[in-house]
Formats: structure tokens, C-alpha cells, sequence
């Protein structure tokens, strides 16, 4: 299931993964949350149409624009009780250490707290919040990946793509798409995204290429 929010990127989802697009036939349903209406006053450049977003690496000062609050707390809290409902005692976060710089919501202390939230507000203990990539870095992702044939032409990183023409191409210039591109050359594995704009630039303009 996917939970969004209305960001402004969601564009690229839509039709993507239908079952005659998806080689591994998973089902593939849309929950919406109504965070972008709680939020429609939010400075966060993932929700704010009049709001830029940033361009560069995630460790730039600017890529604090795209922090949406309490984004993950609610998508979790979602997920939660959608492993509830399906008697699923496991919910898998992606949060890893790229995120640390601009996220709390996806450090350990932050996830340590969420699973006594859940388990004092059941009085159980019968779903839990794991976290396996916490403390992997994009390329040690990239590499695990790579070792386990994920075909990551089929993966979706980018803030802008799928919306101000850049049809279904990665942009190449928001800190997601910078760090993906970093991830792959770090890790020597070859990057098959398509990317509207060398992200090679933008990761020189960060100190980072």
C-alpha cells in the first residue's frame, strides 16, 4: 500500500506501477492522508506549490525546506494500523544514515520512541518498527541491492520528477537525486536512472563530486 500526502512530486507514481507495468504483481493501492490540508500554511517545498525546491546535496543547510513535520510519526502510525488490521506483526521502515542530517524523524532515537508509543498504546507488544538500514549509508544500500538484483530502473527517488515537464525523469538536482547518483558511484554500480540534469553539477556545487 502507498500512503501519500499530496506532495508535489506524486505526479510520478500515477499508472506506474499497474499490475501490466509491475513484474512482480504486487498490489498496489493508494491511501491518502490529510496531512497537506493540515499543513497548507507548511514553509515544507514538498507541499507548498509556491515554495522552490532546493537544489544540491541533502547535507546543504537549504534541504531543510523539505522537511514536511510530522510526516513520518503519521505514515507510520498508518502503517501501524494497517499491520494491525492484517494480523502483521512487522512494519519495515527505510530510514537509513543519509537522512540523519535533516530528518529526525528518521534516527534511531526517534524509531526507539515510536515502538514504546505503539506498544503503550495497545498494551502490546504485537507489532513492532524495524528499521534494517538504519545505520547504512546510500551506498552500502546500492551495494546490498545490487548483490540482490533489485532492479533499481524500477525505483523512484526524485522530488520533482513526473511534474514541470520533466515527464518520468529523475531530475538530477534535488538532494534526493544527487544522493542517489552519489550512492551508485560510491558503490561502483552502474546508476540506471535517467536524469533530466546531471546531478554530477550539483553534487560539484555541494563539494561532494
Amino acid at each position: 500500500k502507498e500512503l501519500t500526502y499530496a506532495e508535489k512530486y506524486i505526479a510520478r507514481l500515477r499508472g506506474r506501477y499497474s499490475l501490466g507495468e509491475n513484474p512482480l504483481l504486487i498490489r498496489h493501492d493508494v491511501i491518502e492522508l490529510p496531512i497537506s490540508r493540515l499543513l497548507i500554511d507548511s514553509d515544507s517545498a514538498l507541499i507548498n506549490p509556491n515554495r522552490p525546491m532546493p537544489h544540491g546535496h541533502y547535507t546543504d543547510d537549504s534541504m531543510k525546506a523539505t522537511v514536511v513535520p510530522y510526516r513520518n510519526p503519521n505514515m507510520l502510525l498508518q502503517a501501524a494500523t494497517l499491520a494491525w488490521g492484517e494480523h502483521a506483526s512487522v512494519v519495515a521502515y527505510a530510514a537509513h544514515q543519509g537522512d540523519y542530517a535533516q530528518y529526525p524523524d528518521c534516527r534511531e532515537v526517534f524509531v526507539q520512541a515510536f515502538n514504546q508509543m505503539i506498544s503503550v498504546a495497545m498494551n502490546s507488544d504485537a507489532i513492532k518498527i524495524e528499521s534494517p538500514f538504519m545505520h547504512f549509508t546510500k551506498a552500502q544500500i546500492a551495494r546490498l541491492g545490487a548483490s540482490l538484483n533489485v532492479p533499481f530502473e524500477l525505483t523512484w527517488s526524485c522530488y520533482e520528477g513526473g511534474n514541470e515537464g520533466l515527464d518520468d525523469s529523475h531530475c538530477g538536482r534535488c538532494g534526493t537525486c544527487t544522493e542517489r547518483a552519489e550512492a551508485f558511484k560510491l558503490a561502483g554500480v552502474p546508476d540506471p536512472t535517467e536524469y533530466a540534469y546531471d546531478p554530477e553539477v550539483y553534487l560539484h556545487i555541494a563539494g561532494k563530486s
